[in-house]
């Protein structure tokens, strides 16, 4: 019996994944201190996409945006506020609520690791033809508008 489109597909969105996560924790990495494939960038892209001036995420929050524990989250997030990346802000009304917010130190960690991962795709890049470099540029915009729907029809 043949595979399905479904099976075929999952099976290649499956296998891109699992190649891509490994190429991110082998190549893109800021001086060992974090990696763009581990989840405290995760919690750091998060509070990046958010006002400093503004904390958008409780920690209970934040743990459900990225679907892992509270508990997790705040070993996490100790962590990542021992290396002053991120901060807590306690609610003034309500003391048990408490917010997380990257710090400038933190937004500059990230701004780095994005020039680090930048400098690194550009010399991978410098091995392609120009051919190559455009037929991934179409297949990544692609990949970008496709995996938009992708979290939205996780049931």
């Amino acid at each position: 019996m043949e595979p399905t489109m479904f099976e075929t597909a999952g099976t290649h969105f499956v296998d891109f994944t699992l190649t891509f996560f490994n190429l991110a924790k082998n190549i893109y990495r800021h001086e060992n201190q974090i990696r763009a494939n581990s989840l405290a960038f995760q919690v750091l892209l998060e509070l990046n996409e958010h006002s400093s001036d503004s904390p958008a995420f409780t920690m209970s929050d934040l743990a459900d945006c990225l679907r892992i524990t509270k508990q997790q989250l705040t070993k996490l997030v100790n962590d990542l506020e021992d290396k002053q990346l991120v901060r807590r802000i306690h609610d003034t009304a309500n003391r048990r609520q408490v917010y997380i917010s990257i710090t400038p130190e933190g937004r500059q960690l990230l701004n780095s690791l994005y020039r680090v991962m930048f400098k690194t795709t550009q010399q991978a890049l410098s091995s392609y033809t120009e051919d190559e470099i455009l037929e991934l540029d179409q297949a990544l915009v692609t990949m970008t508008r496709l995996l938009a729907k992708f979290d939205q029809n996780r049931i």
